[in-house]
């Protein structure tokens, strides 16, 4: 049997102190590369083609910012794991995933963002223990805006205390999906259902990019509602512990629970807005990250 592993909330929080000073270098790198024009596209994953071109776009400082990252945290963590977006096999998935602690990382969300030279960008981090996410940390250097959270703690803004806006009507509801742009035709013709039927029942509707920004947007009562299908577990990770953390709900957008492996989230300010969601959104079926389930 595997073993289990016993972290403290002392613990948590020395990860967190450590995994804060590290990301907010990686945003150092990114504004740096954003001031300089090297946010520049270098290469298509073609694995992702049919997810859209946002899914497929890499840049020399993806790969700089996770290095930082995985080398920072090993140095002081040399038990831990790491799953890296710009180290994965699209091919095979996760293959190795243990009960050790292992950060999920996505080095820039909001890549397309970067390369156009939008300011909304942002580094992603979470932290699973024994399969369960405990920690989450999103940075967004250009706006100074980080957010974090670990289990049990509560969720923060620039260290304030976030809560989620606890809208529950949808026609009062500001709701964040992504537009698939360059993504096959069965994922378009999905898309654009969504936003049809949304068009008529929202109070807004935003696509701003990064999906880990838009869950922190929910989190933060910027947003009352985000879904998405096709992204991956570094997307997602630590923005589910930032909007669990400050009261929100976090969902599969078929309405069951949800499984970080899956691709597939829902999140909202309440349950009656997700329940709302939830019965309006068609999803968008995708191969998993991870063959196991993998409930936060």
């Amino acid at each position: 049997m595997e073993k289990t592993w016993n972290v403290s909330d002392e613990e948590l929080n020395l990860f967190m102190e450590a995994a804060v000073i590290l990301v907010k270098e990686a945003g150092e790198i990114i504004s740096t590369a954003m001031d300089k024009q090297l946010n520049k596209e270098i290469h298509v994953k073609d694995a992702n083609l049919g997810e859209g071109h946002g899914s497929s776009v890499l840049t020399e400082t993806d790969m700089k910012v996770e290095q930082h990252l995985i080398k920072g945290l090993k140095s002081q963590f040399s038990d831990h794991e790491f799953i890296g977006e710009e180290n994965f096999d699209e091919s095979t998935g996760v293959v190795n995933f243990t009960n050790a602690p292992t950060w999920i990382i996505d080095p820039i969300d909001g890549t397309m963002n970067f390369i156009h030279n939008n300011p909304l960008v942002c580094t992603s981090i979470g932290l699973a223990v024994n399969k369960r996410l405990v920690l989450g940390i999103i940075n967004c250097p250009i706006i100074s805006f980080l957010y974090t959270a670990i289990k049990g703690q509560g969720a923060f803004l620039n260290g304030k205390k976030i809560n989620v806006s606890g809208t529950k009507d949808l026609a009062k509801a500001m709701v964040i999906m992504e537009m698939p742009t360059g993504a096959k035709e069965e994922k378009r013709k999905i898309g654009l259902k969504n936003l049809s039927e949304l068009l008529t029942k929202a109070h807004a509707v935003r696509a701003p990019g990064p999906a880990a920004m838009d869950m922190a947007f929910v989190g933060a009562g910027s947003a009352d509602a985000y879904f998405h299908c096709g992204i991956h577990c570094w997307d997602m990770a630590a923005g589910a512990v930032i909007i669990t953390e400050a009261g929100g709900v976090v969902l599969d957008p078929s309405g069951g629970e949800f499984d970080y492996m899956s691709r597939d989230v829902l999140v909202a300010s309440s349950p009656e807005l997700a329940k709302t969601m939830v019965e309006l959104v068609t999803p968008y079926k995708t191969t998993r990250d991870y063959p196991h389930s993998c409930p936060m």
